[in-house]
């Protein structure tokens, strides 16, 4: 058993509560969880660095929780410099875990996966070599919930056409190894083989299935 189990634990609880502080992320975290082990394992990631990625998948939005919801949460795309609010949050996010034990390539996952391999990402502009495979894995996933979400100012993408989005942006945006793992999964029904029963349920949307069928 992995030492840190306990810590693991401890996170997903923590999570559950972060999820539930905001109406659209409800069930995010364990998605993200569930979805980021699945395509690491699809992509041959050694059992032993799996669990980083789980930590990092969970807490890859705790700095958005030092933003204000009246920005989060407002009816209307954001301006220019609410963007920039937000785009703190990956920073914010690593401050908060990186002297964690435990924590620390979960913290750089966090840093990170708002990276991109064309180096137009933030909050650092990194280069593709220098991106962890944590956070290639975590940008396409987390990209794929967020896309497939209602938000306050608009309608939430069918999971086809997040898919779609997926592809259409590999290479500049997303590694295109990552997109591939993780469409074929959706469009196989196995990104879903993690999850159990009562979580199906409760936080897998109905739409997603439908279109893996």
């Amino acid at each position: 058993m992995d030492p840190r189990t306990p810590l693991a634990l401890t996170v997903r609880a923590l999570t559950s509560v972060i999820d539930a502080s905001e109406s659209t992320t409800r069930g995010r975290s364990l998605r993200m969880a569930r979805y980021s082990v699945r395509v690491a394992r699809e992509l041959g990631v050694p059992d032993e660095e799996r669990l980083d990625i789980e930590l990092g998948a969970m807490l890859h939005d705790l700095g958005r929780n030092a933003i204000l919801n009246d920005v989060l949460l407002r009816p209307r795309a954001l301006d220019a410099a609410e963007r920039a609010m937000v785009q703190t949050h990956p920073t914010i996010g690593w401050e908060m875990l990186k002297d964690i034990p435990g924590l620390e390539v979960a913290a750089e996952i966090v840093l990170t996966h708002h990276e991109r391999p064309d180096g137009a990402g933030y909050p650092s502009r990194l280069t593709a070599d220098r991106i962890p495979v944590g956070a290639r894995i975590v940008m396409v996933c987390a990209a794929y919930d967020a896309m497939t979400e209602d938000r306050p100012y608009r309608r939430g993408l069918s999971p086809r056409a997040a898919c779609d989005e997926l592809k259409r942006n590999a290479g500049t945006q997303f590694f295109p190894d990552v997109v591939n793992a993780f469409v074929q999964l959706h469009d196989s029904g196995r990104l879903w083989e993690d999850f159990s029963r009562e979580e199906m349920d409760l936080y897998v949307r109905r739409n997603d299935l439908a279109s893996a069928a």
